[in-house]
């Protein structure tokens, strides 16, 4: 197996994603991967993500070449390895031959390698929300508001942010702040896939009842 370590050069730029999820910071080499990070950290099937796992070495045209999934992932039980490309870059036959090659390696160690694109990743609302929840993330306890939040909640079913703002008497940025880390910590649940997150937001518990 193979370990490749990131370093910053002058031709490459590397971002960090700070994870709740898995408790790290973690540094990926482009900013379609830092995309691909607020996917893995909110996805409910994925139980653990890793960049830049330990790799493999793989044979082609004669040669021996080493290789490093951009990420493992841990989903539904299955370790997955995930490669991330632009999908102009998925075109050229070079890199299919390339990847071929290494989906058969990976499959012979008993790991699938899936191909992810900004098809797959760049899909709006639902990136920009999930940066918006990523945004509030990480408080460390409950708060007085966010336990009187979910007690409307649980009161009343699903409720939109602006309405129990007026409800708890609260201003409605300390209620967006308050709502949303809520969500991002799976406490309370929000549409993500047909509207930008906001005041007009519904809330609500899966919990309830």
């Amino acid at each position: 197996m193979y370990r490749r370590k990131l370093k910053h050069s002058r031709v490459k730029n590397l971002f960090k994603f700070v994870s709740a999820k898995m408790n790290q910071a973690m540094t990926v080499e482009s900013y379609l991967e830092f995309d691909t990070c607020f996917h893995l950290e909110y996805s409910s099937s994925i139980i653990s993500f890793a960049a830049q796992p330990e790799g493999f070495i793989y044979r082609i045209d004669g040669r021996d070449c080493s290789y490093t999934p951009d990420f493992q992932i841990l989903e539904n039980e299955e370790v997955k390895w995930i490669e991330v490309k632009p999908f102009v870059k998925t075109q050229r036959p070079d890199f299919l031959q390339r990847f071929k090659v290494k989906q058969e390696k990976a499959l012979a160690l008993g790991v699938p390698l899936i191909l992810v694109t900004e098809k797959q990743i760049r899909v709006n609302p639902v990136l920009n929300n999930l940066k918006i929840l990523h945004r509030y993330s990480g408080f460390q306890s409950l708060t007085d508001l966010h336990i009187r939040l979910l007690s409307l909640v649980k009161t009343v079913g699903k409720i939109s942010v602006s309405d129990a703002a007026c409800r708890l008497g609260i201003d409605q940025g300390m209620m967006v702040k308050s709502a949303f880390s809520l969500v991002s910590s799976g406490m309370l649940t929000a549409d993500l896939v047909h509207d930008e997150l906001g005041l007009h937001s519904i809330v609500w518990s899966e919990h309830n009842g």
